[in-house]
């Protein structure tokens, strides 16, 4: 996920991201595809602090939720962009891309904290935290 402004808000639940992908697959592929999709249309992990969120669905209705996410342009009234980062055959790849996704996301905070006009330890270990923690949370998280 990607926020028009550059942070996620706090306030975006998976619900949230769930009702509006649904809306955008009955906007583009009517009522039979949100009939077809929805069975096993899921939100398995979604991390607000890494910006990194995992949906699930068969495979042969992986194109029909591909198009989808990619007209959702608001989610509760927040800009934000939805990009495919990777379709995993298997919840375990999932899991592994995911993990990279989020280590690439820490390098890049940590970076920029490092780079500013006054390096902050205390924020730089405030953003490892939160990564060991969505870390952790996908982990455990049954995909």
């Amino acid at each position: 996920l990607e926020w028009g402004d550059g942070k996620p808000p706090a306030s975006v639940s998976a619900s949230d991201i769930m009702s509006h992908v649904r809306a955008a697959i009955v906007d583009l592929h009517g009522d039979s595809g949100m009939g077809c999709v929805t069975p096993s249309l899921s939100v398995r992990f979604h991390d607000v602090f890494t910006n990194v969120c995992i949906l699930r669905v068969d495979r042969e209705f992986a194109q029909v939720l591909r198009t989808s996410v990619a007209v959702v342009t608001l989610i509760t009234q927040f800009p934000v962009r939805m990009r495919v980062m990777h379709m995993a055959g298997s919840m375990r790849k999932c899991k592994r891309i995911a993990i990279a996704v989020m280590d690439a996301h820490l390098a890049s905070v940590v970076r920029g904290f490092d780079e500013g006009p006054i390096p902050s330890l205390r924020e730089s270990e405030n953003a490892r935290e939160k990564h060991r923690l969505a870390i952790a949370s996908l982990q455990a998280t049954q995909l």
